[in-house]
């Protein structure tokens, strides 16, 4: 049983549910058949080998007609680049990539190796609950996955890596690289932020976007569309975000990372506590009678005067941290960030 689960997880969930369909409509007519159950068997297993052979053939001549593997660091992300590749009639020639992480936050060190994947692991289980179900859904997603997937990218395909001016993106980036540094085609890094620069020049004077979500569609739409116009790293840009993990990052203990002036900087996890406080302080004058505010709210003006990608579940965990300490008060229901609210106590 465990081999025919282990095959199982190669299939899409479409080719999963097309699997089901057949097997039900065999059941149905194997219902009124002499010795059924001999027969049913027969023919589900046969139809399990043949769809799957079907499945891995299908795959191979996809990636065949791939001439490219782009990568990012979140499923959001994914989402957007598949959307607009295909939109630019690029779909067949590039495979998408993507993590399943928040680099900004958890520790990173020794991140290359499986004890440090344990211990970020570890760290996120014990402060977000959602945790244990995106890991279980979006499993070819993680980490330890990721690392084998993209060590077997072949050598035929160039790799283009998308980040924007954040922590979490630029950890990823030099991650990447990092497993890399043994290949030898061509890779791209195209910056959001910057080329964000280039085609929006009636936005001059607001703020740049830090992530990717940030960028109106029709202006990403330009970027991606003109990315092949972006010169590959060479070998001196290469060792640097090689060396740069190994050296700096991958020793680096902190849980909490910012982007500030053109580098990663290792923050405490207490460092929010201060722009939480104030932003319920704000709330409190402008919304409320009784001094309660909704915490989606906060959360939400937290990211209105922060200007990096930490994650709305880290503001939260942080929340619920001055909740413990007695700083702020709650009331409501603590399943949802809009289903209870808090007030700073005096």
């Amino acid at each position: 049983m465990a081999e025919y689960q282990e095959m199982l997880r190669e299939l899409q969930e479409w080719e999963t549910r097309d699997i089901l369909n057949d097997l039900l409509q065999i059941a149905e007519q194997s219902a009124t058949k002499w010795n059924e159950e001999i027969i049913l068997a027969d023919r589900i297993l046969k139809l399990w080998k043949d769809r799957l052979e079907k499945s891995r053939k299908g795959r191979e001549e996809a990636e065949e007609r791939q001439d490219s593997v782009h990568l990012v660091f979140s499923l959001s992300d994914a989402g957007s680049l598949k959307v607009t590749i295909s939109e630019l009639g690029m779909r067949q020639k590039i495979k998408v990539m993507a993590f399943n992480e928040l680099f900004s936050i958890g520790p990173i060190m020794n991140l290359e190796t499986p004890e440090g994947q344990r211990r970020r692991q570890q760290w996120i289980m014990e402060r977000f609950s959602y945790f244990t179900y995106a890991n279980l859904h979006n499993s070819d997603h993680q980490i330890g996955r990721m690392i084998k997937t993209i060590l077997t990218i072949p050598e035929r395909k160039s790799i283009t890596i998308w980040f924007g001016n954040n922590a979490h993106d630029l950890v990823g980036l030099h991650f990447a690289l990092y497993l890399l540094r043994n290949r030898e085609q061509p890779i791209q890094i195209i910056n959001l932020t910057e080329a964000y620069k280039k085609f929006a020049m009636d936005d001059e004077g607001n703020a740049q976007p830090y992530a990717q979500g940030l960028i109106a569609p029709e202006i990403y739409k330009e970027i991606v569309k003109h990315y092949e116009n972006t010169r590959p790293l060479d070998s001196i840009q290469r060792r640097y975000y090689e060396s740069n993990w190994l050296e700096k990052l991958s020793k680096q203990e902190h849980t909490l990372r910012f982007w500030q002036d053109g580098k990663i900087v290792g923050m405490a996890e207490e460092e929010l506590d201060g722009i939480i406080i104030s932003s319920v302080l704000k709330l409190q004058n402008e919304e409320t009678a009784d001094g309660f505010v909704r915490a989606g709210h906060v959360v939400a003006e937290v990211f209105e005067n922060m200007f990096q990608l930490v994650g709305d579940q880290f503001v939260e965990y942080r929340m619920w941290r001055l909740i413990s300490d007695g700083i702020l008060s709650f009331r409501g229901l603590p399943n949802a960030m809009f289903q209870y609210s808090v007030k700073v106590n005096n």
